[in-house]
C-alpha cells in the first residue's frame, strides 16, 4: 500500500506541473504544444501595444507580445515577443505596430525578409518600421476644424431654408409664382390626358390592327419576298454596272473635249483656227459659183471633152 500511495503522489505532482505549465503558456498566449522562439525589436512608438497582443504574419497569428518597455536612455521602446518555432525569420524581416488603440485591436505585424538571406538567431533583434498614422488620432486632431466647417455649413443651410420659407410664404415671390405655374401646367396636362384618353386608345388600337394586317399579309409570302429582294439586288447590281460604264464614257468624252479645246486633231484645229474656217467658207462659195456657172453654160465645159472621155 505504501508504494501505491507514493505512486499516486508522484502522478499528482506530475499532473499539477503539467497543468501549471500549460496554464502558464495559455495565459502567455503561447502555443500549448509547439515550441516558440524569442525575438525583440526597438521601436519609436508602441501605439498602445501591450503584452499579450498578437504577432501576425500575412494576417495569421504566429506569436504574441511578451513585454513592452520604455528605455529612457535611448528614448525608444523595446518589444519582446515570441514567434512559432517552425517559422524561419530571415535577415531583413521587419515588424510594425498596426491597428487602432481605441478599439483594442493593436497588433504587431511581421513581414519576412528574402528567403535567400540567413536566418536570424533565436533571441536576436528584428528591425522595426515606423507605425502608420492612427486614423482615430488624425480624426481627433482634425475634429475642431471639421466641427467649425460643419457649423458653417449648417448655418448656411439654415439661412437657405429661412429664405426659401420666406419666398414660399410671399405670394408675389418668383418661387411661389413658378410653383403655381407648374401646378397649373400639371393640372392642364392631366385634364388634357383625361379628355384625350379615348383618342389615344383608338390610335393605339388602330396601330395594333395595322401591325396585325401587315403581319398577316407577309405571312406565307416569305418565298415571294425573298425572290423580290433577290431581283432587287440583281437590278441594283446591273444599275451599278451601268453607272460604272456611264462614268467611263463620261471620262472619255471629257478627254475628247479637252483635246478639242487644246486644238488637237482636225476637229480641234477647225474649232480653234478661225483662218481655216474662213478658207473653208471661201472654198464653199467658189464651189457654189462654179456649179452655178456649170448649170448656166454647160457647153463651155463640155465643148473640149470628147465622147470617149465622157464615157
Amino acid at each position: 500500500m505504501r508504494i501505491a500511495n507514493e505512486l499516486k503522489v508522484g502522478l499528482a505532482i506530475v499532473a499539477s506541473a503539467t497543468i501549471f505549465l500549460l496554464g502558464y503558456r495559455y495565459l502567455q498566449d503561447v502555443p500549448l504544444l509547439s515550441g516558440t522562439s524569442d525575438y525583440y525589436s526597438i521601436l519609436s512608438d508602441a501605439k498602445g501595444l501591450i503584452g499579450g497582443n498578437p504577432v501576425r504574419l500575412s494576417g495569421v497569428k504566429v506569436g504574441s507580445v511578451i513585454d513592452v518597455r520604455y528605455n529612457s536612455a535611448t528614448d525608444s521602446i523595446r518589444v519582446d515577443y515570441k514567434v512559432n518555432k517552425d517559422i524561419p525569420v530571415y535577415v531583413g524581416t521587419v515588424v510594425e505596430v498596426t491597428g487602432i488603440d481605441a478599439l483594442g485591436g493593436v497588433r504587431l505585424d511581421m513581414e519576412l525578409g528574402d528567403r535567400n538571406n540567413p536566418v536570424i538567431p533565436v533571441g536576436g533583434r528584428i528591425g522595426g518600421r515606423a507605425a502608420g498614422d492612427d486614423l482615430l488620432g488624425n480624426l481627433s486632431a482634425r475634429a475642431p476644424g471639421l466641427a467649425d466647417r460643419t457649423e458653417s455649413v449648417l448655418e448656411g443651410l439654415d439661412e437657405t431654408l429661412s429664405a426659401t420659407s420666406a419666398m414660399l410664404s410671399d405670394p408675389a415671390s418668383d418661387l411661389r409664382r413658378s410653383l403655381t405655374a407648374l401646378r397649373s401646367t400639371a393640372s392642364t396636362l392631366e385634364e388634357t390626358l383625361k379628355g384625350e384618353s379615348e383618342t389615344i386608345s383608338g390610335i393605339l388600337s388602330n396601330l395594333e390592327d395595322i401591325t396585325g394586317s401587315v403581319s398577316g399579309a407577309v405571312a406565307g409570302e416569305e418565298d415571294s419576298l425573298e425572290a423580290a429582294v433577290a431581283d432587287l439586288r440583281a437590278s441594283l447590281s446591273s444599275m451599278k454596272a451601268m453607272m460604272a460604264s456611264l462614268e467611263g464614257t463620261t471620262r472619255r468624252l471629257d478627254r475628247v473635249t479637252a483635246k478639242i479645246d487644246n486644238g488637237e486633231g482636225t476637229l480641234g484645229m477647225l474649232v480653234n483656227d478661225p483662218g481655216l474656217y474662213v478658207q473653208l467658207d471661201s472654198a464653199a462659195r467658189n464651189l457654189n459659183a462654179l456649179l452655178a456657172d456649170f448649170r448656166a453654160h454647160p457647153r463651155r465645159y463640155l465643148r473640149e471633152l470628147k465622147l470617149v472621155d465622157i464615157f
